[in-house]
């Protein structure tokens, strides 16, 4: 008892004889029902006089009668037609399957020609030489193809003693498959370069719309790390400053006065950095885009807002002149680790320190414990430390957090330097 096909290979044969099928093109068709009219007409009048047969084999021993000067009429009865009709419209009609099973077609057509008893008429020789062709273009490799083809001539030339066109021994047949064979390999080779340039071009452009992708992903996560430091910072000054304007501004009202300025000036600060950022996103008539992002130059000045803010700090530093994007950074983690010490511990004493040692900038910021009966004023998500330590390792810079051993909490960063840089005032 045969043992049913599992459905699996049923699906996979199926799917493949919709993908043969989906290669027949209409124009192959049209062309294939075309070729087979002008046989089956080549055919049925050739013996009449109406037109002249013009052999693709010539075989001896046919009687034939002349008719005229290169015409030649081969006297056939009428099963002789109808069994060349037949092998016409095998050999015609096969080329509306040349794409889909092109081996097929000229073993087929091939076979067809060995069948005949009085040889092939033009109309036929087209439609074969279209199969030779199609078999090169579209076989499933161009080694197969020429293999099939060099062995069909090769049986063709050894199965009759003369051929048309009249070359001397074997060649005939060579001489006929072997340019179109060619021709079509050629064809096939121009086709497979073209795809494979193609394909590059296209995976050079699934590169390059990868390459600015993740540049505008890069670019948007450095964006939010700078509305992260410059918005947290002065928000959180500015909600110390107001809480510590409404505790004296009955009793002390200078006091608050010098808060609600205070709370103005950060303000402006930070509309003027959001200002820049944001301008360079979607730059405006007005915006200033030259004006520089802030650095080590301007720690004095932030220094200044957080004292007003209420925080006690200490600042030692050694000169030092570091690169546009490094200073950037150095100023991002003073001000990152100043407004965790405003959220977690205000008013506590904060200590800030810049030193070089040998090419390395070591940034240092700690702070003590918060003063009894002082709560903290608002808590962080923990986001702004991580974006520092990648601020930092994309300056081959390292950082390092977390709470001192007898209380408080430090910051270190280290960044690496050109030691060739000269040292002077930030």
């Amino acid at each position: 008892m045969a043992r049913p096909t599992p459905p699996a290979v049923l699906c996979q044969h199926n799917v493949v004889m919709m993908d043969r099928l989906s290669r027949i093109r209409w124009p192959d068709v049209a062309v294939a029902v075309v070729l087979a009219a002008l046989s089956v007409w080549w055919t049925v009048h050739g013996g009449s006089g109406d037109a002249p047969a013009m052999p693709f084999q010539d075989f001896p021993g046919v009687p034939a009668r002349p008719v005229g000067p290169g015409q030649v009429i081969i006297h056939e009865d009428d099963d002789g037609i109808g069994r060349e009709i037949a092998l016409n419209l095998v050999i015609t009609l096969a080329v509306a399957l040349r794409r889909a099973w092109p081996l097929t077609v000229v073993l087929v057509q091939f076979a067809a020609i060995l069948a005949f008893e009085n040889g092939a008429d033009l109309v036929t020789l087209v439609a074969t030489l279209i199969g030779v062709y199609s078999a090169c273009l579209y076989g499933r490799s161009t080694a197969l193809s020429l293999g099939v083809l060099a062995a069909l001539a090769t049986i063709t030339t050894l199965a009759f003693d003369h051929t048309t066109p009249q070359l001397p021994d074997w060649a005939g047949v060579f001489a006929l498959v072997a340019p179109i064979g060619l021709l079509g390999v050629t064809v096939r080779s121009a086709r497979i370069r073209a795809e494979a340039a193609h394909q590059r071009a296209q995976a050079l452009e699934r590169g390059q719309e990868a390459a600015t992708r993740l540049a505008v992903a890069q670019e948007r996560a450095r964006i939010a790390r700078e509305l992260h430091d410059v918005v947290s910072h002065h928000v959180s000054v500015m909600t110390i400053q107001a809480g510590a304007a409404g505790k004296v501004l009955d009793a002390r009202p200078e006091l608050a006065r010098e808060a609600l300025t205070a709370i103005e000036a950060s303000g402006r600060e930070t509309m003027t950095e959001l200002r820049h950022l944001l301008g360079v996103l979607t730059p405006g008539p007005g915006d200033d885009l030259l004006h520089p992002q802030p650095g080590l130059d301007q720690l004095d000045a932030l220094v200044d807002n957080v004292r007003r803010a209420g925080q006690p700090v200490e600042v030692r530093r050694d000169p030092v002149t570091l690169p546009r994007g490094t200073d950037l950074t150095a100023y991002r983690v003073v001000q990152e680790a100043l407004t965790n010490a405003l959220r977690h511990a205000p008013g506590a004493r904060t200590e800030i320190t810049i030193d070089v040692v040998d090419t390395t900038v070591h940034i240092e910021v700690r702070n003590d414990p918060a003063p009894a009966g002082t709560a903290p004023a608002s808590t962080g998500s923990g986001t702004g430390l991580v974006g520092l330590a990648e601020r930092l390792r994309l300056y081959g810079g390292t950082l390092a957090a977390g709470p001192r051993p007898t209380g408080g909490f430090r910051v270190l960063a280290s960044i690496p330097v050109d030691a060739n840089l000269p040292a002077g005032s930030a």
